[in-house]
């Protein structure tokens, strides 16, 4: 792919889905930061070294049917998406050979590539060497060399950036999660509502806040927990993996994994087991039964949930906090999410 190619590439995407490209810039910013921090982390560094940053992205044509997001507004023209480049390893690597072979592989939205790569150390070019896509095999890597305390603050440099590109992607979902958390509320609510014939809100709004928090923030250490572990901290490592991007885009993959723990998370903090839908629904089936007779007939429809009576009580005795019926049950969705890419 020439570079006239590229730029035209560039300026379609940003166009039509820019944001979905900050957020693999992103993503990949986090990923060569962990990398940097972990070479760091590992100790002596060879005395004439250079770095290679490898993409962690190819843009391409998807193969599969992904949507109208990979169809420009007015034309129907396909238009790039990202594909994760996996480099059996890092992507941050330090070389001190003169001639290094990297093998890659990507996979994803039908494609499954694979190629080498070819880093070449020379002496007087820059220390660190950082291809815009993925190279070829007759498109050599070119990087030069440096001393350790060189070599070390650039990889402190690409550290640095990674935290930058994480507090960016937080501050970015954030208007986002605190929606889901709302919307995920209604959901619930209402799903209870028709079965207790009561439709109310569950929480009221310092509970929602709390469930906000726990999902950006995760629990502090007060209470006994590492205050890094909140549903987003665990998005960005499951992001990381290179297999969560086959048949989805990351914006896609992030919004339906926000989803579903918004909803996890409002059922833990009623006490909802993650199974109440389908026991209540089984009650609503048989109005008459009792308890025993409920979850037998649960158990032939879903044996492998292997129900037993806490549970069922659980679901079918879920009661709305004390305050919740100030909470309003149909948010309008803020302007910022409109906005904002996962929202659409």
């Amino acid at each position: 792919m020439t570079a006239q190619v590229v730029e035209h590439t560039e300026a379609e995407e940003w166009r039509r889905h820019g944001p979905l490209v900050q957020r693999c810039a992103d993503l990949e910013a986090i990923l060569i930061g962990r990398d940097a921090a972990a070479i760091l982390d590992h100790g002596d560094l060879p005395e004439a070294a250079g770095i290679v940053v490898l993409p962690a992205w190819s843009w391409l044509r998807p193969k599969i049917n992904v949507g109208r997001k990979n169809r420009e507004h007015g034309t129907g023209t396909g238009l790039l998406m990202p594909i994760r480049t996996d480099w059996a390893g890092p992507v941050v690597r330090v070389v001190s050979d003169s001639s290094t072979q990297l093998p890659y592989r990507s996979r994803g939205l039908g494609h499954s590539l694979a190629g080498q790569a070819t880093i070449i150390q020379r002496p007087g070019l820059p220390v660190t060497a950082r291809p815009a896509e993925t190279p070829g095999m007759y498109d050599p890597i070119l990087v030069g060399s440096a001393s350790p305390l060189r070599v070390r603050a650039a990889l402190q440099a690409l550290v640095e950036a990674g935290r930058e590109a994480r507090w960016h992607l937080l501050q970015e979902i954030e208007p986002f999660v605190r929606h889901t958390v709302l919307k995920a509320h209604s959901y619930v609510s209402y799903e209870i509502g028709q079965f207790t014939g009561d439709i109310q809100p569950m929480l009221d709004e310092i509970s929602l806040d709390q469930v906000i928090d726990r999902m950006m923030y995760g629990q502090s250490v007060a209470e006994g927990e590492d205050p890094d572990n909140g549903t987003l901290h665990r998005l960005l490592e499951l992001c990381m993996d290179p297999e969560r991007f086959l048949r989805v885009d990351p914006n896609k993959y992030m919004r339906k994994h926000l989803e579903r723990e918004a909803e996890s998370e409002i059922r833990r903090r009623i006490g909802d087991p993650h199974i109440g839908p389908k026991i209540r629904e089984i009650a609503r089936q048989n109005p008459e039964s009792e308890m025993a007779a409920i979850i037998d007939a649960y158990r032939k429809v879903y044996p492998r949930d292997r129900l037993a009576d806490k549970r069922a009580e659980l679901a079918l005795n879920v009661t709305p906090d004390a305050m919740a019926r100030v909470t309003p049950l149909t948010p309008d969705m803020p302007e910022v999410c409109r906005e904002w890419p996962l929202a659409a």
